[in-house]
């Protein structure tokens, strides 16, 4: 268990998602857990999205959620993970989580779980996630063999909060900078813990474009180092040539359909 009732700082980042951001501020507020600390970082927002942030300040501070002290910044930022590192810089809980736009925890009583189960000695406590697609959903078990490309969620992850700011996200990186956090703290031998509770509610794209798919293979064999190696070259341009052929055949079929 980790100490009496630590504050644990829930962090979201946010920009312009007026239809999502009231779900996920929602799912922290009404944690059952009695000493959170929630910090919005807002990236100056133009669609009514810092509205919803401004309401639900007032009712924290009419109590309505006596167990949350709340706070936000709006502000530009030079994209997501420079607005996660603003977070950090102004959290003054003993843990972090970021449950970011779009997502939410799973259940009202996460925190409460995740601190009860606590071993008292890992650096990162991480659960499982509920991944959302079109097409339905499915409960992802966690697993450290997954860390080697960050396919675990970031949002089931709680972190020591000195840990972090020490160790703040590379902004070098577009998309793989939490997962470089996670494999460099692996690599460097401190102690993660795997709670067997479903944390997060994760929006899955179904369709991540093929831009991505690149940057994403590029980001993470930058981190591993394999990006200098004769086999990571081999095994780039036979990614980049299928590519290239699923970038035909969705052309062809759009031909065909259309």
């Amino acid at each position: 268990m980790m100490s009496e009732n630590p504050k644990i700082t829930v962090i979201t980042v946010v920009y312009n998602a007026k239809s999502t951001i009231e779900e996920t501020m929602l799912s922290v507020l009404n944690q059952t857990y009695s000493n959170i600390e929630y910090i919005v970082v807002d990236g100056a927002s133009t669609d009514g999205t810092l509205d919803i942030i401004k309401d639900y300040e007032t009712r924290t501070k009419n109590r309505e959620f006596p167990n949350i002290s709340f706070r936000y910044i709006s502000e530009p930022d030079k994209g997501i993970y420079d607005a996660m590192n603003k977070g950090i810089d102004i959290a003054s809980g003993e843990w972090i989580n970021f449950m970011n736009a779009g997502d939410s925890f799973f259940e009202n009583n996460v925190i409460d779980q995740i601190v009860e189960l606590y071993d008292g000695k890992s650096d990162i406590v991480y659960g499982d996630s509920c991944r959302h697609f079109e097409t339905g959903k499915y409960i992802d078990r966690a697993t450290l063999s997954k860390l080697d490309y960050m396919r675990n969620c970031h949002q089931a992850f709680f972190v020591k909060t000195q840990l972090l700011k020490h160790n703040k996200f590379d902004t070098s990186y577009q998309i793989c900078a939490d997962a470089k956090i996670f494999y460099d703290a692996y690599k460097e031998g401190l102690k993660f813990q795997h709670i067997s509770v479903v944390v997060c509610n994760y929006e899955n794209s179904e369709g991540v474009s093929m831009k991505q798919e690149k940057k994403y293979f590029v980001e993470m064999a930058r981190i591993d180092g394999s990006n200098k190696t004769l086999k990571w070259k081999l095994k780039y341009a036979l990614f980049l040539l299928k590519m290239q052929i699923k970038k035909i055949i969705s052309r062809r079929i759009i031909r065909e359909t259309a």
